[in-house]
Parts: C-alpha cells; sequence; structure tokens
C-alpha cells in the first residue's frame, strides 16, 4: 500500500516539472530518480569512474553517484580533504556527478577522498562516505639481493636465493626457472622476510659445473593493486670447460704465459715444451729433446718471450744441476746460458723489480729415505751478461720446498720449507735488493713445507698447499701492512699440491690438490675463499678429475686454465678452463 502511494506521488510530482524533463525513462529526471529509488533496494552510494586504480600520475577524478544530488557543500569538504590533497575542489556536474580536483597525486599509494556531507535529494547520507583512491603509477620490479650478472657456483652455496621487490607486494610465487641449468634446481618453499623480501629454497642436482645460464621470471607475483611483475632476471655461471690435450704427461711442473697470451708447459718429468698459441685448440710439440731434467727444476719470464729455466735433477740421480738455459717461447730455440755457481733443485726462482733473478736455497743431494743437503745460499742472474753472481750474503735459514714472492715494495718474501730432514719450518725471512741482505720475519702459525705462495691484488700474500703441514688444512696469509702472517680460514678438505688463483670478483678458487702426497682423491671437490668479506670457504662444485701436482695459469680476460699434474699416480694429459661463459 505504501509503495502504491509513493507511486502516485512520484508520478504528481514528475507531471508538475517542466516538459523538458517529463520522459520518465530519461535517467536525468526528477521522476526517474524517485521512480529508481522507490524500486530500488540499493542505498545511496558514489563511486569512481576509474575503477579505484590509476596509472600515471592523476589530479582529479569523477564521482558518479546513483541518486540526485542535493546542494555539494563544497567548503567542507575542501576542509575535511585538504591534510590528504593539495589545492583540493569539489565541483558539481549535472544532477549525479561530482569532479574533484587537486594537485597532482606522485608518490603510489591508497589516499582516502572524504564525502561525509554528501547528501541526496533526498537527504540520503552514503552509504559509505569515504573513497579509497589506488595510485600505482610504477610496475612491480624484483630483484635478486646482491645480484651478480655473471657469477660462479658459489651462487648455490647457501641453498636459498634472497629476492627484493620495488614495492610491497601482496602476493610473491615460485619464480619460473629456465635456461641451460633450470633442469638442474627444484625450489622446495618460500619464506616472506617482509612485504618487499622474500627467500626462495631450493635443492640442486648437478652433474657437471659448466658454464650455463639461468632466469628468473615472476609471472605469477602481484603487487598491492594487482600489477603483475613483468620483469625477469638472468645469471649467467661462469664454469669448467675441457680443454685441448697435452702430448705429453706432466707434473710437480709450473706453466708460464709469454707476452702473447700463449701457454707454455715444460717439463715436469719430460724433457720437452709444447705450447697453446693464443686462440688455437691444440698443443704444439716442440723441442721433443731438451736437456734431460727429471723434476726440480725452476722458471722465470724474463722479458715477456724469453724463459729462463734453472737447475733441477737429472732422472734418477740424487745430485742437483747447476746447468741454466733460455726458451725463446716464439722461435721455441733453446740454448744454454750461464751455470749457476751452486747445483740446485727444488729451489726458488724470483724476478726482480730491476729484471734480475734471484735464485734461492734448494737441495744439492738426496740421501734417499734420511735426509737431503739444504742450501742457504743464494745468487742473482742478470739477463744483459746472462751471469750468475753468488751472493755474500746468505738466507736466515737453509729452505728448500718453500715458496717466495716479489712484494709491492720490491723485497722477496721467504715463506717456510724444509731444512734437510722433511720437516717443515714455521719461519721466514726477507730479502732486501738494494742491500742484498735478508731479514727474519714473521713466524707462520703453523709449520708448512713444500707449500705455495700467491700474492693477491691488494699485495698480500696467500700461503696455502702445503705438502708437509702436520695434516692441516690452513689456509695462511701475509699481511703486508701488519707484518703478521694469520690462519685466514680452513678449507674443508686438505689441498697439497693444489693451485689457487684470484677471481674477477676477489674470491680464491682452490683447484685439485692431495690429501697425501701420492692421493687425490678428497680434493676433486672445487672450492672457493670468499676473501676479504666472510673469508669462509664455499662448495664450487665437483671437478671431472681428482688432480693433483698439475699447474695453471691466469688469462688477462679473467679465465683460469689448469693442465696436466697426476691422476691416481698416473700423469694426466688433460686441462680446463675456468670461467668462461655461454
Amino acid at each position: 500500500m505504501n509503495k502504491l502511494i509513493l507511486l502516485f506521488f512520484s508520478s504528481f510530482i514528475g507531471c508538475m516539472v517542466q516538459a523538458e524533463f517529463k520522459n520518465v525513462f530519461d535517467p536525468k529526471t526528477m521522476t526517474s530518480i524517485l521512480l529508481s529509488s522507490s524500486f530500488s533496494n540499493d542505498s545511496f552510494s558514489c563511486s569512481e569512474r576509474s575503477n579505484t586504480k590509476a596509472f600515471g600520475n592523476i589530479d582529479q577524478i569523477l564521482l558518479k553517484c546513483n541518486r540526485e544530488l542535493a546542494k555539494v557543500d563544497t567548503e567542507f569538504l575542501t576542509s575535511i580533504n585538504e591534510t590528504t590533497f593539495n589545492n583540493i575542489t569539489f565541483t558539481q556536474l549535472g544532477n549525479d556527478q561530482l569532479l574533484v580536483q587537486f594537485d597532482t597525486l606522485l608518490s603510489d599509494g591508497k589516499y582516502d577522498l572524504q564525502l561525509q556531507s554528501v547528501v541526496s535529494g533526498f537527504g540520503e547520507t552514503l552509504e559509505k562516505d569515504t573513497i579509497s583512491i589506488i595510485i600505482d603509477t610504477q610496475l612491480p620490479i624484483v630483484s635478486l639481493s646482491n645480484y651478480l650478472p655473471i657469477t660462479d657456483y658459489t651462487f648455490f652455496s647457501e641453498r636459498y636465493w634472497d629476492f627484493t621487490s620495488s614495492e610491497p607486494l601482496s602476493q610473491f610465487s615460485p619464480p619460473t626457472l629456465s635456461g641451460t641449468l633450470a633442469s638442474y634446481i627444484v625450489i622446495r618453499s618460500i619464506q616472506r622476510i617482509n612485504d618487499s623480501s622474500f627467500r626462495v629454497y631450493f635443492e640442486t642436482n648437478f652433474i657437471s659445473n659448466g658454464p650455463g645460464t639461468l632466469i628468473f621470471s615472476f609471472q605469477e607475483s602481484k603487487d598491492k593493486a594487482q600489477n603483475s611483475v613483468t620483469n625477469s632476471t638472468t645469471v649467467r655461471l661462469i664454469g669448467l670447460v675441457k680443454g685441448p690435450e697435452l702430448h705429453q704427461g706432466r707434473a710437480e711442473f709450473e706453466a708460464f704465459q709469454n707476452q702473447n697470451g700463449d701457454v707454455i708447459a715444460i717439463y715436469g718429468y719430460n724433457s720437452s715444451a709444447e705450447i697453446l698459441r693464443k686462440g688455437a685448440t691444440s698443443f704444439i710439440l716442440t723441442n721433443p729433446s731438451l736437456p734431460s731434467i727429471g723434476k726440480g727444476e725452476r722458471g722465470v719470464m724474463l722479458d715477456g718471450k724469453k724463459l729462463l729455466i734453472t737447475g733441477g735433477f737429472p732422472p734418477y740421480t740424487y745430485l742437483s744441476l747447476s746447468d741454466s738455459y733460455i726458451f725463446d717461447t716464439e722461435t721455441t730455440s733453446f740454448l744454454p746460458t750461464g751455470n749457476m755457481n751452486q747445483i740446485r733443485g727444488e729451489h726458488n726462482i724470483v724476478k726482480l723489480s730491476d729484471g734480475k733473478v734471484l735464485v734461492l736455497g734448494g737441495i744439492s743431494q738426496v740421501f734417499p729415505g734420511s735426509h737431503f743437503i739444504t742450501l742457504n745460499s743464494a745468487e742473482i742472474y742478470d739477463p744483459s751478461t746472462e751471469t750468475f753472481t753468488e751472493l755474500p750474503n746468505r738466507m736466515q735459514s737453509p729452505r728448500s720446498f718453500f715458496c717466495s714472492v716479489l712484494l709491492n715494495d720490491g723485497r722477496v718474501f721467504v715463506v717456510g720449507g724444509t731444512n734437510g730432514i722433511y720437516a717443515p719450518m714455521d719461519t721466514t725471512e726477507f730479502f732486501n735488493p738494494s742491500t742484498e741482505t735478508f731479514s727474519v720475519g714473521p713466524n707462520l702459525p703453523i709449520a708448512v713445507g713444500a707449500l705455495k705462495c700467491l700474492k693477491l691484488s691488494d699485495g698480500n700474500v696467500l700461503i696455502y698447499g702445503a705438502q708437509l703441514s702436520n695434516l692441516s688444512n690452513a689456509t695462511m696469509l701475509f699481511d703486508v701492512t701488519k707484518n703478521r702472517i694469520i690462519t685466514i680460514a680452513n678449507s674443508v678438505y686438505r689441498r697439497e699440491w693444489s693451485i689457487a688463483q684470484e677471481l674477477p670478483d676477489g674470491g680464491i678458487l682452490f683447484y685439485g690438490g692431495a690429501y697425501r702426497y701420492n692421493t687425490s682423491e678428497p680434493s676433486r671437490t672445487i672450492e672457493k675463499l670468499d676473501y676479504g668479506k666472510s673469508n669462509s670457504f664455499y662448495d664450487m662444485g665437483m671437478a671431472r678429475n681428482s688432480i693433483s701436482k698439475h699447474s695453471g695459469v691466469k688469462f688477462s680476460d679473467g679465465t683460469l686454465f689448469f693442465l696436466g699434474g697426476e691422476l691416481g699416480g698416473m700423469f694426466h694429459h688433460g686441462t680446463d678452463f675456468y670461467g668462461l661463459t655461454e
């Protein structure tokens, strides 16, 4: 009954308005509004026409209401909104629309527009007098924390990745993986750290650690405005690539690089030399019958072209040699040069800052099974005269199976070794070329022999790969500025006769080595020392073989090259590049 009365009243009012508004089907007429309100259970409401989501900077919105509006109190609306919006104004358009203008919104977020004074023509208040405006001017981007576009297999060591989004996300789903390495990875779970940080746990099952690519995509991840993440992240991983075979097996030898970037493998139980020219895919065997040396020789590049070879032991004898030779790495000629003043094997040889060469210590004679005669003498080779001159000053201690390195200040740092009874030493010393004298250096934390030294890019010296080290896994560092030696970290495996090389990111790769002199199985795993950061060792995956007594060089582009050595007591002819990308 009440509905009929209201219908009659509405029709009566409708007959009294001007003719141009009398079409009851025209949504702008008073009659139609009254009729719609009479037969609709909808509450009085206004909505934003832009669907409450805006892309780009906005400075106005248009509100559409489902009733005719009464006179709008624009001053009051301005006063209650001016704390959120700058220079805001309200303008009524027609009977049921409201234009709101303000200074451009530049920051993403949710902005609440207050409409408390807005009423319909019949005095109805809004069902919801606050309208939320979502401003989202940018699409979300997800990135890997501490992300490096080109990295190595320590990327998998923690068994999780941390991702960061450019804005809070309402949903972060497991990233889709593609690329050559994707099939070896299984994502297990996601931990939400906060709205913008996420940790993804995974497992790996690599059959090799060759170079490859991993691509992360985030199609199922959305921000709070339900915008999808559209970017992807690509990680290129460096790894091992099989190199050319050596013509002859070699162990306990040194490989060299000349000024052209060629790699020279010489001696190491084979009296021959072979060269891998830069850009070539195979070694060239040259001078297959060099002067006969079994092991213990030492060499150094003189001028980027010529290689000096000194001393060593002839095969099956216990007296070392004084002979020295010059090998021209470009012409492959091999000629005698001046002989050393003493016979030496397992000695050290260092090129000084002035181009001359320092020869240190070594063994003159071995008495099988008991001891050997170790030298404390030193001499200097002058390439310009091709002569050796013995120094009047002696080393602080006789040394063999030790290492030495030229420091940035021109001094030579001499480390550890043995003194004739196969017992490691914990002493060091310095040679000063300007005075040609030796002085005592800092003691080692642990006695080491048959060790190696690597001068790092910061000038410090890494001491590693000791054979006679009392079953220690210690990797030590000589801090030049503090003049002290510390144990920087312990590798997971012992690495006697291993090779360490500095990586482009500052880390140090440890390749090969043996648990004891004639075994190598425990060290097939490659490790990386996170030098200068965590100073921890990380698993880098498995090499193809367990190698020790091998050699290695570093190319100018940061690629490492490992060659030769022993494999289960047998000569190894293989080589490996490390650092090449797809």
